[in-house]
């Protein structure tokens, strides 16, 4: 950093975080920034969250554009804090690209990168000539894979529009207007894709890949892809299929250019030659040759967010010999202190799953050898219960935490839950917040599920399901019946460190608890 200018790096969220990618930038190049404004959405293994920035000033430059992945430290962005010189920026940059390449073994590219388009898969391009009989007008571009339609002429004033910066700079050189276009992005800004829909809709052309091309053979030449990043096998089938690595998205790991990458841009290049990419595709893997089915198929890489569950619930799954323990729990008793308790106090909002997360801590409390954590080789003894609940996300599931939750009362989990909750939906929890914890809470009741089995969440050591209550008809005494609401709970257990009978005991204390609820408020 010097006294005129700050650099944005990629934050450090958690022990475990190693890498980041940018999901979203919220502001753009020109921007006036002030402390704790939010700069950019980030996509960790665990959890898209907002980085905000520690300075104010001017965001001058932009260094890692949407979708781009960055080691934690790495360069995102310059804020100016005083009048700068654009030479001076470069300056800046350089020095600061400079010292990253230093540190590391990675082939990077040692200039800042232009800005680039989005490189998802485009839709098969639109014949220019309109299916209705009239014809659409057109607004002349000299780029022809864009012909924006008339009705799409950029002409009110569409600053206002929340919209993603590559969208945004798209529309700008090509003249569409985007005040008329719904997005479906983050935030519910407009995107790329969101563009390119409104243009073919109007029966214009809209073709991202192609210009990207183009742009990446300047003069009819080749471009230079030596510093773009691929796999061995990815360079070696791009040299012998004639692709250049510049036309071809980035997604392996470290967002280097993979075989199938590969196989893309040709085949979109010149489908015509689909057979000669499977041949040379199954050549350089040593394959048996397989044809590509003539209708593509639309795929996309996991999320980083999605991989790290995958690899969590499969190594715990294999690593961890899982045994299961069910009981069944009349709620009608807990049902009726709920009411109550809403009924009397304006602010409780009490669920049951509030209740739920509250016998557990008191069960947990009472039969300490559950409220551990254990890495394989060591048990810990956790000192509270820190209830971990799980909260579904769009991409993934994320597990918020509910600390000392045995020292807190029903509406202060309540409030507390349903923060927690709120703030993981849109990616404001901090690292503390959903790392860690003793025990966990799976809860698809709402959902209608009656029974099922989770999957321990390491390095807790048990987890605790949670189906429907449903009503049930039960035996009443020798000869009479009664009607109950019946719940299922199966508790999912570590078995090389919580055995049958510890698990069968902290199942009957949780019963205690909600068969007589009132015990939970003392």
């Amino acid at each position: 950093m010097t006294d005129k200018m700050s650099l944005v790096t990629m934050p450090k969220w958690g022990l475990e975080m190693s890498e980041g990618t940018v999901s979203a930038w919220l502001v753009s190049e020109g921007a006036k920034i002030a402390v704790d404004d939010d700069l950019m959405d980030i996509e960790t293994s665990k959890i898209v969250n907002t980085l905000t920035s520690a300075k104010s000033g001017t965001l001058v430059r932009i260094l890692a554009h949407e979708g781009d992945l960055r080691d934690v430290g790495a360069a995102l962005a310059v804020i100016a804090l005083a009048d700068v010189s654009a030479s001076e920026i470069d300056a800046f940059v350089a020095a600061t690209v400079s010292t990253e390449v230093a540190g590391t073994d990675t082939a990077e590219p040692t200039a800042p990168v232009a800005a680039p388009v989005s490189l998802a898969p485009a839709p098969a391009i639109q014949s220019q000539t309109p299916r209705a009989s009239a014809p659409v007008p057109m607004v002349a571009d000299n780029d022809a894979d864009f012909v924006i339609p008339a009705s799409l002429a950029a002409g009110a004033d569409d600053s206002a529009i929340a919209i993603t910066p590559v969208a945004r700079r798209l529309a700008s050189k090509h003249g569409i207007a985007v005040n008329s276009i719904t997005g479906t992005g983050r935030h519910g800004r407009v995107s790329v894709d969101d563009l390119r829909g409104a243009v073919i809709a109007a029966g214009g052309r809209f073709n991202v890949v192609s210009a990207l091309r183009t742009n990446a053979s300047a003069g009819g030449k080749r471009a230079d892809d030596s510093q773009v990043p691929a796999t061995p096998v990815a360079r070696r089938l791009a040299s012998e299929l004639g692709v250049n690595l510049h036309d071809c998205r980035r997604t392996g790991r470290h967002q280097r250019v993979s075989k199938a990458d590969v196989e893309v841009a040709a085949y979109r290049s010149n489908p015509a030659q689909e057979s000669a990419v499977t041949a040379q595709s199954s050549v350089a893997s040593n394959a048996p040759l397989t044809k590509l089915p003539s209708a593509q198929l639309s795929s996309e890489p996991l999320s980083a967010m999605r991989k790290t569950i995958a690899k969590r619930l499969q190594d715990s799954k294999r690593e961890a010999p899982h045994f299961r323990a069910c009981i069944e729990v009349e709620i009608d008793r807990l049902l009726a202190l709920r009411k109550q308790l809403n009924n009397a106090r304006n602010d409780a909002n009490i669920s049951v799953n509030d209740c739920i997360i509250k016998a557990t801590a008191m069960a947990l409390a009472a039969v300490p050898a559950v409220n551990i954590q254990f890495d394989g080789s060591q048990v810990t003894q956790m000192p509270h219960a820190d209830i971990a609940v799980a909260v579904a996300l769009e991409d993934g599931l994320i597990t918020p935490i509910v600390s000392r939750a045995e020292t807190k009362g029903l509406v202060e989990i309540s409030n507390e839950m349903r923060d927690l909750a709120t703030r993981a939906k849109i990616g404001k929890l901090k690292p503390a917040e959903f790392q860690g914890g003793s025990f966990s809470i799976s809860n698809l009741g709402m959902f209608g599920i009656s029974q099922f089995d989770a999957i321990i969440n390491p390095p807790q050591a048990a987890i605790l399901a949670v189906g429907v209550g449903e009503r049930q008809v039960r035996p009443d005494g020798d000869i009479g019946f009664r009607q109950a609401t019946v719940m299922t709970l199966t508790l999912s257990s570590d078995h090389r460190v919580i055995d049958g009978a510890m698990a069968a005991k902290f199942l009957q204390q949780l019963k205690n608890f909600i068969d007589q609820p009132a015990t939970m408020l003392g």
